[in-house]
């Protein structure tokens, strides 16, 4: 089971093209639709490591504030509409936008990176924008010389637009918009360190992990009022997704990739979830061992949900040692030595 989006009232997760309802914070899943883009690839989907190899089910969900559903499977967007699930747009190439590759802003409008391999650097990545609750998507945005985008985030903070983008050195950039993609202003690029695959947003500062497969890599955070980056603690592998909660804890997910890019920065073979109070000091606080498939069949890493968390967090872990997609629902608690010193 993957883990797509909670709020307050709902978790929506999928397994292969299936898609799940709970209303009772996970006890219970109740079916609710079979998206089928192709039935060709929902029967390869029921195998779990063609599913892997292929990277096929539902890929992503996004609960929009209207009420609709947009879920990305089989390359297309398909859009909730009377009950039903409808294809609305058929990406170019890859599959879709990565987890934290599409957002929508406080004035309802969509907007989704695109995402695919790009080797040669000789296609132009897109970024995408919806203004009628997901029904139509155009290209408001075409970066040249990159490989692809890696997020686009809404800041409810600044009621801005965050972007990242990679891989190398000088295709990696940080950078926002304040007037709805039309414009954009850079915090940083040129660097690993601005190499993210998402954010985290508080009112003081935006935080970020490096996806950087061959180098240390760290958190970081943006100083919103100086404009200065911090560098606050180093990791054991490339950061992918991370969380915020209701209590105002953070985290950050570390992937095990491999040697992905020739060779390898990990500190070993697991994916690892690093946690915060205070955004300052973190803590490696769980990991868990890849498994033995190769890394072509799936990294092992964690995904987190869209949404409005709660003081639990669900994830889901995928390529991991008896944890292949499974999804978790986690309570953080301080150390009991941490405990006994304040008493």
């Amino acid at each position: 089971m993957v883990v797509h989006w909670v709020d307050e009232k709902e978790i929506w997760s999928s397994h292969n093209y299936t898609l799940y309802l709970s209303r009772d914070e996970g006890i219970t899943f109740n079916k609710i639709a079979d998206i089928r883009g192709s039935s060709f690839t929902y029967m390869l989907g029921k195998c779990r490591l063609l599913a892997r190899a292929f990277r096929l089910g539902i890929r992503n969900l996004r609960k929009l504030e209207s009420g609709t559903l947009l879920l990305i499977a089989d390359r297309k967007i398909f859009r909730s509409e009377n009950g039903e699930f409808k294809a609305v747009f058929h990406f170019r190439k890859g599959l879709g936008p990565l987890r934290k590759g599409w957002c929508e802003d406080d004035k309802w409008n969509c907007y989704l990176g695109e995402y695919f391999l790009n080797n040669k650097r000789d296609t132009p990545v897109n970024l995408l924008k919806s203004s009628d609750d997901g029904q139509t998507w155009d290209i408001i945005r075409s970066i040249h010389s990159i490989r692809h985008i890696h997020c686009v985030q809404y800041d409810p903070f600044w009621k801005k637009i965050w972007l990242g983008t990679g891989d190398r050195d000088s295709e990696c950039s940080i950078s926002f918009s304040k007037d709805e993609g039309q414009s954009w202003i850079k915090i940083g690029s040129g660097d690993q360190m601005f190499r993210t695959v998402s954010f985290l947003f508080t009112e003081d500062y935006v935080y970020w992990g490096s996806d950087a497969p061959t180098r240390q890599n760290y958190i970081y955070r943006y100083v919103r009022k100086s404009g200065d980056i911090q560098k606050l603690a180093a990791v054991d592998g490339p950061v992918n997704y991370s969380a915020i909660l209701k209590n105002g804890k953070m985290l950050f997910a570390t992937t095990a990739e491999g040697n992905s890019e020739g060779k390898s920065a990990e500190w070993d073979r697991k994916a690892h979830i690093w946690a915060s109070e205070d955004g300052t000091h973190w803590d490696d606080i769980v990991s868990w061992e890849k498994d033995v498939y190769p890394y072509e069949l799936g990294k092992g890493r964690v995904y987190f949900p869209h949404g409005r968390f709660r003081d639990n967090i669900y994830f889901t872990t995928e390529a991991l040692k008896k944890v292949d997609e499974t999804l978790f629902c986690a309570k953080l608690c301080r150390k009991a030595n941490d405990a006994e010193n304040e008493k």
